[in-house]
């Protein structure tokens, strides 16, 4: 049995002989000193095979290897467990849902939230009183998709006996056969303007304010500008002032503030799309307004810029410029 201080005398006889000369770190073998010498010496004998990056020591590989290609979630929340690949995904989680930051206070109430999606759902349906989503049983309105979904499990859940002779829904109870009917396939609230028809009253109301009586009582707290209906609001806040851009194009990654410009995107810039053709010389164009752009200044409106090499016409400076330099000048080259 070796005394504590053979023992002591065998430790520090151990840690000399592995000891880097270069930065004197001790290492417990000398496999691990020459590990780390290369470290100094920057040689990296430990590839990774999946994306061929080098590294100096196994144990830099085998970190590389689960933080990159294995995705190794190591970094956890201490306040709710949730785990995250890297610390700057778990310090912005911390950020945002524990504490809460100032960034996304509502201006309304002071209330302050952790998302700025939350937020947005909290003017929609506490300021703004949104109501999105609609029961096609009873016509009730809700804020959120979730409240309609429960409603329906607690309310609509029972045997649908009630069965509409007109296009075979079936419906729990009497009552909201009857309503479905009435808006459905009735429609008896008719416009004395333009006779449209309407299921409900409130449609046609909200039809007459912005149709007939051109009504915009919805304002803009930031720019003053009105609208007809709260969800046009709601749309110009999200998109003008918020600059929330929610639709991503998955070819390339740009985010859109509105579904349709995204589509406009697709079909123009990764489909190609051009399905507005001129009838005069059968030119294709992505989009409508081009056409009727290309219409006037090539078709229609007096060629008045004249070049005075060819003597050839332009409906605008702008194309003659563009003619001298890639036909003249190039040619004088």
């Amino acid at each position: 049995m070796k005394t504590s201080k053979e023992k002591r005398v065998e430790n520090q006889n151990y840690e000399v002989r592995h000891r880097c000369d270069d930065c004197g770190k001790i290492y417990i073998s000398q496999e691990r000193l020459e590990n780390h010498v290369k470290v100094h010496l920057k040689i990296k004998n430990f590839t990774c095979e999946t994306c061929e990056k080098s590294f100096g020591c196994k144990k830099n590989l085998d970190l590389h290897i689960a933080t990159v290609h294995e995705k190794i979630k190591d970094h956890q929340c201490e306040e709710c467990g949730k785990l995250f690949l890297h610390m700057a995904n778990l310090m912005q989680h911390i950020e945002t849902i524990h504490l809460k930051i100032e960034e996304h206070r509502c201006k309304e109430c002071g209330k302050i939230f952790g998302r700025k999606n939350t937020l947005l759902l909290h003017i929609d349906t506490v300021h703004l009183k949104l109501k999105d989503y609609t029961c096609e049983v009873c016509a009730r309105a809700f804020s959120q998709k979730a409240t309609l979904k429960r409603h329906m499990n607690a309310i609509h859940r029972e045997i649908k006996d009630h069965k509409c002779q007109e296009c075979g829904k079936l419906f729990g109870q009497k009552n909201h056969l009857l309503t479905h009917v009435d808006t459905v396939h009735l429609k008896q609230h008719m416009c004395e303007e333009c006779g449209k028809y309407f299921g409900l009253k409130r449609s046609l109301i909200t039809h007459i304010d912005l149709v007939h009586l051109n009504l915009k009582e919805h304002k803009c707290e930031e720019c003053e500008k009105s609208f007809g209906q709260k969800g046009h609001l709601k749309r110009h806040i999200d998109t003008v002032h918020l600059k929330l851009k929610k639709h991503m194009c998955e070819e390339c990654g740009k985010y859109f503030g509105l579904k349709s410009n995204l589509i406009t995107h697709i079909d123009l810039v990764h489909l190609n799309l051009k399905e507005h053709k001129c009838e005069e010389c059968e030119k294709y164009f992505g989009q409508k307004s081009h056409l009727i752009r290309h219409i006037d200044t090539v078709h229609l409106k007096p060629k008045n810029c004249k070049c005075k090499e060819c003597e050839k016409s332009f409906g605008n400076k702008n194309n003659l410029h563009r003619h001298i330099a890639t036909v003249h000048e190039k040619i004088k080259k």
